[in-house]
């Protein structure tokens, strides 16, 4: 839920403090591009004198929500009562696959090989990285309703991202990607998609009560390859627009699963033009944009129209590209054990942080995408230490140990 209430007087201050505190969820009190926690009376002091800001509560449950909103207007914080309060809103919607990484864990003792059930698929990997950080988040998209589809829902909800948009359709089966690793921890991907479930997603299957009501919306390219799932892309990517979302895109190219590159280049660039920020990695830049270095493309797909451009670099870090020009921001020394998530685990430090700072894109500068950028490479840093990927997403106090090194 979010509250817009009154600020501006030492009084007000304390009243929101009171009621913050009291309040079993994480709240914060935001105005702009300040974020601050609503429970602490020095960050709430430490705001700048605005005459009205944003309670950020950290729940939807109907009953907490009209308690805080009864309690709010006793001590007459609202702004306005009739146009105060915005319920169910997410901070980060993604849209996409989900699917099992059946990841290869050796052989046993008579030489049959191994492989261990993890939960993933890049949009999936993104809302789970930026819901431990502590974001509010949910998943549009379908699986299979069979075991691996049941697994999938409750991990999503053991993670806390929002599954209420999670289809389960029981003519279709849930995707399979069996995932080699080598010993540098480098991926190799089969993929057993003929079709899978989360091709099959249709429009009229999205829950516009979740899409209509979400700051971020982020999609990746693997619903791109079949239909309906690339027309139902579309439609929830330019519905998302309308509404005022700001639309987060990263490519992921798996060559078995288009009819050819050349297909692949021309869908995956079809989004280009719709979205507000973009993530790519160092092997897509010629894919995606005809230029090798980073720098190029990142420039490239900015003259495209997209505001925030990432490319990632690998154990290198990362460049960032804005308005004001790049940067290339490092990345932290990691023991690699499996890099299957690294960037999407990035991309959800990054897309937290993005959200957390409640700033108008066009007035993000070089300073904060290198702030965000150095965030999301602590989270990718630690991801690969461990094994798969939605399991070795790492938590806002990992993160936050890893900065200060």
């Amino acid at each position: 839920m979010i509250a817009k209430v009154i600020l501006g007087t030492m009084q007000n201050a304390r009243k929101i403090v009171s009621v913050a505190e009291k309040i079993p969820y994480d709240v914060e009190l935001c105005s702009g591009r300040y974020v601050v926690n609503a429970k602490s009376m020095l960050g709430v002091l430490s705001m700048p004198e605005f005459q009205t800001g944003e309670l950020h509560i950290h729940t939807d449950n109907g009953e907490e929500c009209d308690r805080i909103l009864e309690k709010l207007m006793e001590l007459e914080l609202l702004v306005d009562a009739n146009d105060s309060v915005c319920r169910s809103i997410y901070d980060i919607t993604v849209f996409g696959e989900i699917l099992i990484d059946f990841t290869w864990q050796g052989t046993n003792v008579e030489g049959q090989t191994l492989f261990a059930q993890n939960p993933g698929g890049a949009p999936a990997n993104v809302a789970v990285a930026a819901s431990r950080l502590g974001a509010h988040t949910a998943f549009l998209g379908k699986a299979g309703d069979d075991m691996h589809g049941a697994f999938l829902r409750a991990v999503l909800e053991k993670e806390n991202v929002d599954t209420k948009g999670m289809v389960l359709d029981s003519r279709y089966f849930t995707t399979l990607a069996f995932v080699n690793v080598s010993e540098t921890g480098e991926r190799t991907f089969s993929f057993a998609r003929k079709p899978g479930a989360d091709t099959k997603m249709q429009k009229e299957e999205i829950d516009v009560d979740i899409l209509d009501k979400t700051n971020i919306f982020h999609v990746g390219s693997l619903s791109l390859t079949d239909q309906p799932s690339r027309d139902t892309t579309f439609y929830a990517v330019k519905r998302a627009r309308t509404k005022g979302s700001i639309i987060s895109y990263d490519p992921n190219y798996r060559a078995s699963l288009w009819e050819s590159e050349k297909t692949a280049i021309h869908h995956m660039r079809s989004m280009i033009p719709f979205v507000d920020l973009m993530k790519i990695s160092d092997e897509e830049t010629v894919l995606l944009t005809g230029y090798e270095s980073p720098e190029d493309a990142a420039r490239a797909l900015y003259n495209q129209g997209v505001k925030i451009v990432a490319v990632t670099l690998g154990d290198a870090g990362a460049y960032v590209y804005c308005k004001e020009g790049g940067r290339r921001v490092a990345g932290f020394t990691s023991h690699v054990a499996d890099t299957n998530g690294a960037g999407d685990s990035f991309w959800g430090g990054f897309l937290y942080m993005m959200n957390k700072s409640g700033g108008q894109l066009e007035n993000i500068g070089l300073i904060e995408l290198e702030e965000y950028a150095r965030f999301g490479n602590a989270v990718a840093s630690l991801c690969v230490e461990g094994k798969g990927a939605i399991p070795a997403m790492p938590g806002l106090s990992q993160v936050e140990e890893r900065l200060v090194r």
